[in-house]
């Protein structure tokens, strides 16, 4: 998962550098089970409660992993969880399009992720619905 630098995640969300290197981290190990787990066992104790509740294992796909990384980047910024934005494609089963760190403010800035680029990214979604009409 590609993701912003870490000096524009401190500067832009007020993050230590611990802070910003963990979310960077944690999108970098997002592919890779063997380095995912561990770190969110060491690193984000809310996330590994949550993973370990999940019914099947959420470690074995790429889309729970990436809820794992989104998760885990909600408790760092300390916003109000993960929200999808958008629908899916075509019809319905789909993953959306977007998600997003909620802030409680629709044109707050945050950080987003798009699916179609596997890149995470900092904006605010009420840009988003606004340009592409969702």
């Amino acid at each position: 998962m590609i993701s912003p630098q870490a000096k524009k995640l401190r500067d832009t969300f007020d993050l230590d550098a611990a802070q910003a290197k963990l979310i960077k981290d944690l999108c970098a190990a997002r592919d890779y089970r063997e380095l995912l787990e561990p770190l969110i066992e060491a690193k984000c104790p809310e996330t590994a409660a949550y993973a370990r509740s999940c019914y099947n294992d959420p470690y074995r796909g790429r889309m729970w992993r990436t809820t794992l990384v989104l998760h885990a980047i909600d408790h760092i910024l300390g916003t109000s969880g993960v929200e999808a934005l958008g629908e899916g494609e075509h019809h319905e089963g789909y993953a959306p399009p977007y998600k997003y760190c909620n802030t409680g403010d629709t044109y707050a800035t945050t950080l987003i992720y798009k699916r179609a680029s596997d890149r995470l990214f900092i904006g605010n979604w009420g840009d988003i619905v606004e340009r592409e009409g969702l």
